[in-house]
């Protein structure tokens, strides 16, 4: 994790603070002392206290576990906690906790403090252990984070590993016999664990620091602080979860020194899992609109309009119809179910309210922040589409299509498309440009499409602005315009620049915007690093590396086939 003494005069000067809700000074406290309870049970470690000669000290560390806890606990997660513990404490915790996690159905691991990556496998420092040492000497001096976890971790339990450690290039600890000159490795920075089912969630990328406070005397980390705060909105499933507070870490320490940090997660599972389980929502048939929920078109972004349909009358009424059309709905959502809870979402929905409507239709679909169920989400998108609401018919013209269409559900969608995207919807009009480039509708209609393209393109839809740079006479603006994006500090502009550049074969000039995006975790940004790195593209050709990001890419479900392929024999 960062030095503090060395970064806080400089982090002062240039951290511009965001405004959040203020985190109480973290006191030890009872929380992660009481017998482990139920089948879902955590063992959070914290080292803070390493003496400043031999290790940097990580004044949050501790602060960071306690805080965690408390959480974990609200959640309903049996926590035990261990703070700065030396080897000999740590192999107690660990037995003590694998006795009494026997019968658990999950189990988390969290640690905070330093680590490295040695012979294939990663290593937590505890308190006392030493800067160096022989290769015959690492077991006994560091503790294997992979044996820890087989030793925890009962058969057949879904793991989740939260990791708030450095990963810098620096190393952490040295190997005096290690002779790098004759090509034998050394330590490394924390590398990728391999746990079997489950998942594994870094607090920042490989080569990037994680910082131990953001802004500057936060007495938790912003690792920590995202990871809590997220925690409140019940029913993300996890991988949702992840991309929310990246998000959140990123947009903490955006403009910092040494940031901004960009967690990242990979692995594997099969089933949907979820820190806080999706409330039960009863079902109801949508209403039509009544008198309850005032049903007026949503203003555009600054419209006079807006003041009419104050919260007083609409609790939705700060979310318009622009901000509908650009933003990525998971982080929208999440947004919206820190301030309204999945009931109160569904309460407006069965009111009339069009855009709760769709919001629900949405959450239903995918299973963010309620249990996923396609008949219910249709029914929502249904009754937003008939009040002629363009969000609700854009989404249901994409639920549609992607589940088994009929030719009428092929028709109807087209239909819907048109009248959202006639709305001015820029999502909508990129939706509709991409099946008619694609031929959904019939004979591909590529001169349709490069409008439809361009008048999202306009309203600042970065998926339409990319998709303009596959057009000679409008690539270069559009470059721009990506650029402008990411110079903002989205990484969704990264990414699509690095898509950009991949597709023209002129990769080498966007290698570090691929690097900016798949830190972020946008899986065609990793696939196209990986294959950058097999290839020596940009880049010195590096098996590891290629490996590293393939093996990221495969983990997130969301890569398309075409880059599956692409990445295909790339470490396995």
């Amino acid at each position: 994790m960062a030095i503090q003494a060395r970064l806080a005069a400089v982090l002062a000067a240039l951290f511009v603070a965001i405004a959040t809700t203020p985190i109480a000074a973290a006191q030890p406290s009872a929380c992660g002392t009481a017998p482990l309870a139920g089948d879902r049970v955590a063992l959070l470690i914290g080292n803070s206290a390493y003496n400043d000669w031999e290790w940097p000290s990580l004044k949050n560390a501790v602060n960071d576990i306690d805080y965690v806890c408390d959480a974990f606990a609200k959640a309903g997660i049996s926590p035990r906690i261990v703070r700065n513990a030396d080897m000999a404490t740590l192999d107690t915790a660990l037995t003590r906790f694998a006795a009494e996690a026997a019968g658990a159905k999950s189990v988390i691991i969290y640690y905070a403090g330093h680590g490295f990556e040695y012979g294939g496998r990663n290593w937590l420092v505890p308190m006392e252990a030493p800067p160096a040492a022989r290769r015959a000497d690492v077991e006994k001096r560091y503790l294997s984070i992979e044996a820890a976890v087989k030793r925890v971790v009962p058969t057949g339990a879904f793991t989740l590993l939260f990791v708030d450690a450095c990963r810098t290039a620096e190393p952490v600890v040295r190997i005096e016999d290690v002779n790098v000159a004759a090509g034998e490795a050394a330590s490394a920075p924390l590398g990728l664990l391999d746990i079997g089912q489950g998942a594994v969630f870094y607090s920042t990328a490989k080569g990037r620091p994680a910082l131990d406070f953001a802004p500057v005397g936060s007495p938790v980390s912003p690792f920590a602080a995202a990871v809590v705060k997220e925690l409140a909105i019940p029913g993300l499933e996890i991988s949702d979860y992840f991309k929310i507070v990246s998000r959140e870490v990123y947009k903490r320490t955006h403009g910092m020194e040494l940031g901004p940090q960009q967690p990242f997660h990979y692995g594997s599972w099969f089933d949907d899992y979820y820190l806080v389980a999706p409330p039960e929502v009863p079902a109801a048939a949508p209403a039509r609109p009544t008198s309850a929920v005032a049903v007026v078109p949503l203003p555009a972004k600054g419209e006079a309009a807006t003041a009419a349909r104050s919260a007083a009358t609409d609790p939705l009424a700060d979310i318009s119809l622009d901000r509908l059309a650009i933003e990525d709905e998971p982080v929208l959502i999440a947004d919206v179910l820190s301030r309204h809870p999945a009931a109160e979402l569904v309460r407006l929905a069965d009111g009339g309210h069009p855009l709760a409507q769709q919001l629900v239709g949405y959450m239903f679909s995918l299973g963010v922040g309620v249990k996923r169920d396609l008949p219910r989400a249709r029914t929502y998108l249904e009754a937003s589409a008939a009040q002629g609401f363009p969000a609700g018919q854009q989404e249901l013209a994409y639920l549609l299509l992607e589940n088994d269409p009929s030719a009428a559900d092929v028709k109807r969608a087209y239909d819907l498309y048109v009248a959202a995207s006639n709305a001015g919807f820029s999502k909508a009009k990129t939706h509709l440009a991409y099946r008619l480039a694609a031929g959904t509708f019939g004979p591909a209609d590529f001169a349709r499409s490069q409008s439809l393209y361009a008048e999202a393109a306009a309203k600042g839809h970065p998926a339409a602005i990319f998709a303009l740079t596959y057009f000679a006479d409008t690539r270069d603006a559009n470059l721009a315009r990506l650029r402008t994006i990411a110079a903002a500090g989205n990484p969704e502009g990264n990414h699509w620049l690095c898509e950009a550049h991949f597709a023209a074969k002129t990769l080498a000039g966007a290698i570090e915007d691929c690097s900016v995006a798949a830190r972020a975790g946008f899986a065609g940004s990793r696939a196209i690093l990986a294959d950058a790195y097999a290839k020596g593209v940009g880049v010195t050709a590096d098996a590891k590396e290629a490996a590293h990001w393939a093996k990221l890419a495969r983990a997130l479900p969301e890569l398309r086939k075409d880059q599956r392929a692409l990445i295909a024999g790339i470490g396995e």
